[in-house]
C-alpha cells in the first residue's frame, strides 16, 4: 500500500455541520450541548429539561434509491436507567425524506419475530446486487435480516461464528465474499451472506493488542493523562478508495481510533488517535456560527457511503456518562448525531488508486473532483476503472466527482416521538464545561419499551444458517451456554452485559 503524505487523523475529515433547523434549548441535556439542532439525526425532544420518552442507540444511514435516507438504530424507554434499560432495546427504523441530516420520523420496528422486536448494536449495508441487510448482535443472537427493501419485509438467518458475536459490523468484500469484525477486533470471512464466518489470522505492521486482533496495542492517549484501554468496540468496516478501514471506539477513555489495510485481511495500518469529545470543537461545530456542542460520550461510529465515498459520520451521544448518569426524570439523554465528512480527500490520501479494483473507490480512487485525482490512476482529469461500486461484480455506483452534503430542509419536526423542533433560544455559544453531576428537574415520561427483557445469548459452536422469514422467534439459551461458549473462546468474548 502506497501511503501519501497527506493523510491526516481521522477526525481531521470531519466539516461543520449545515444547521437543518434553528438551533434550539427546548431540549434535555447540560449546558455544553444547548442550543443544538434538533432535527439532526434524532432523538426525544420534549421540551427545556424535560426527560426524554425514548433513548437512541447505535445508528446507520443507507440512502434509498428513491432518495430517501433510512436510518437503522436501537431505542428503549426513558423510563428505565440507560445503563440496564438496553438489555430491552428494540431494532427500530426511522426515514428522512430529502436530507441526509435529518429529521428522521420513526417508521416502527425493524422486524417482528412473533411480536418481539428485540435487538441492540444495530447495524445495515448495502449488498452489491442492490438488496440491503440488517445485522443485529447484542441482547440477541448474533442475526442478519435480508430485504429488497429499506422497508422491508425482512428474511432472517443466524450465520455461524468463529468468532465472538458481539458488536458485529459487516461488510461485502470486493471479492465477492463477507467480512465481519467484532467488538475485540478479530475478523471472519464467509463465502455467503448467511454462511459460516471463518476466523481469520490478520497480518498487521504494529503490535497486536490480542492474539488475531486487528487493534493495535496501545501506549498513550492524545489528551488523556492515565488512559485504561478498557472497552476497545464497537469497530465499523467500510471499503473506500480500493482501502479497507475500521474505525472503532476506546470506550473507557472516550475516544476512537482507525485502522486500514489493502485487502482487509493482511499489512493493516494504525492511523490512530481518530477522535475525543475532548476535541468537540474539531467535530461538532454548525456551519456558519460559533456555535458547538460538547457531547460527554461518543460511541457506536458508522459511516454513510454515496457514491463510493463515505460523506457522513453518525455517532451515539450522551451529554453525560450514559452508564451511570442519564437516569429517569434526569435532564438527560442520548441520540444519533450525523456530522459531514470530507470523504473524497479521505479517499484521496488513503485510496491505492487502483484500476479495476472496484468496491467503493473503482479504479483512480482519489482526487477531490475525479476518481483519477493526484493519487488515482487516470491522472488529473481520471476515468473511473473497473466496476466501482460496493464490489468487484458491480456493486451500486462507479465513483466518480466529489461529493456534496445536502441541502437542509429546515422547520420540520423533530426525530423521536415526532416532537416540534421549533421554540427555545436560537444562537449563541455552547458552554466549555459539558460534565458535572446529573440534574434532578425534568419530568418523568414515556411509555416503556414494548416486549420482555432476552437474555444474552452467543451461538453454539457448529451452528448452523437456519435461515428463516422474519417472524419466528429467534431460539432462546440459558446464560449458563455464554458462560461455557466464553470459556471456550479463551475469553475473547467479554461479558456483554456491561456494554450497550
Amino acid at each position: 500500500m502506497t501511503e501519501t503524505a497527506s493523510a491526516k487523523p481521522f477526525m481531521d475529515y470531519v466539516k461543520p455541520t449545515p444547521v437543518v433547523a434553528p438551533l434550539s434549548s427546548a431540549t434535555w441535556g447540560v449546558a455544553g450541548v444547548l442550543p443544538r439542532d434538533l432535527s439532526n439525526g434524532i432523538e426525544s425532544a420534549k421540551g427545556a429539561g424535560v426527560h426524554p420518552d425514548y433513548y437512541y442507540w447505535d445508528g446507520q444511514i443507507i440512502r434509498a434509491k428513491d432518495g430517501k435516507y433510512h436510518l437503522f438504530m436501537s431505542t428503549f424507554s426513558g423510563n428505565t436507567n440507560f445503563g440496564t434499560g438496553w438489555f430491552n432495546s428494540d431494532a427500530y427504523h426511522a426515514v428522512s425524506q430529502t436530507n441526509v441530516l435529518g429529521p428522521y420520523q420513526r417508521q416502527g420496528f425493524v422486524y417482528d419475530n412473533n411480536g418481539s422486536h428485540k435487538g441492540h448494536n444495530v447495524s445495515a449495508v448495502e449488498l452489491p446486487d442492490g438488496s440491503y441487510a440488517v445485522v443485529v448482535s447484542e441482547t440477541v443472537p448474533f442475526t442478519i435480516y435480508k430485504s429488497s427493501s429499506l422497508d422491508g419485509p425482512w428474511t432472517s438467518c443466524q450465520p455461524t461464528s468463529q468468532v465472538g458475536a458481539s458488536n458485529v459490523s459487516l461488510f461485502p468484500r470486493h471479492d465477492g465474499k463477507y467480512q465481519i469484525v467484532e467488538r475485540n477486533g478479530t475478523i471472519a470471512i464467509s463465502d455467503s451472506l448467511c454462511g459460516t464466518y471463518v476466523k481469520q489470522k490478520p497480518t498487521c505492521s504494529y503490535t497486536q493488542a490480542g492474539t488475531d486482533s486487528i487493534y493495535p496495542k496501545r501506549s498513550s492517549i492524545p489528551g488523556v493523562p492515565n488512559p485504561a484501554y478498557t472497552w476497545q468496540e464497537d469497530p465499523h468496516i467500510w471499503r473506500s478508495g480500493g482501502v479497507y478501514h475500521v474505525i472503532y471506539s476506546g470506550s473507557g477513555d472516550r475516544v476512537g481510533w482507525h485502522v486500514y489495510s489493502t485487502d482487509g485481511i493482511t499489512n493493516w495500518k494504525d492511523n490512530g488517535y481518530a477522535w475525543s469529545p475532548r476535541e468537540y470543537q474539531k467535530i461538532f461545530c454548525y456551519e456558519g456560527t460559533t456555535t458547538c456542542t460538547q457531547w460527554y460520550k461518543m460511541e457506536r461510529p458508522g459511516v454513510v457511503l454515496q457514491d463510493g465515498h463515505p460523506t457522513h459520520i453518525t455517532w451515539a451521544v450522551a451529554d453525560v456518562d450514559k452508564d451511570n448518569q442519564v437516569l429517569p426524570g434526569s435532564n438527560h439523554g442520548t441520540k444519533i448525531i450525523v456530522v459531514p465528512f470530507d470523504g473524497a480527500a479521505f479517499d484521496g490520501d488513503f485510496g491505492v488508486g487502483t484500476a479495476g479494483s472496484g468496491g467503493g473507490g473503482g479504479g483512480g480512487a482519489g482526487g477531490a473532483s475525479s476518481t483519477g485525482g493526484t493519487g488515482g490512476n487516470g491522472g488529473a482529469g481520471g476515468t473511473v476503472g473497473g466496476n466501482g461500486g460496493l464490489s468487484s461484480t458491480g456493486g451500486t455506483e462507479a465513483v466518480g466527482g466529489s461529493s456534496s452534503g445536502q441541502a437542509g430542509t429546515g422547520g420540520a419536526t423533530t426525530g423521536g416521538a415526532g416532537t416540534g423542533a421549533g421554540g427555545g433560544a436560537t444562537g449563541g455559544t455552547a458552554s466549555s464545561n459539558a460534565g458535572g453531576p446529573p440534574a434532578t428537574g425534568g419530568a418523568q415520561s414515556g411509555p416503556p419499551a414494548a416486549g420482555g427483557s432476552n437474555a444474552a445469548y452467543v451461538p453454539a459452536e457448529g451452528e448452523g444458517c437456519s435461515c428463516r422469514a422474519a417472524g419466528r422467534r429467534a431460539p432462546t439459551r440459558s446464560l449458563a451456554l455464554w458462560g461455557i461458549a466464553s470459556a471456550l473462546t479463551g475469553g475473547l468474548l467479554r461479558r456483554r452485559s456491561r456494554r450497550p
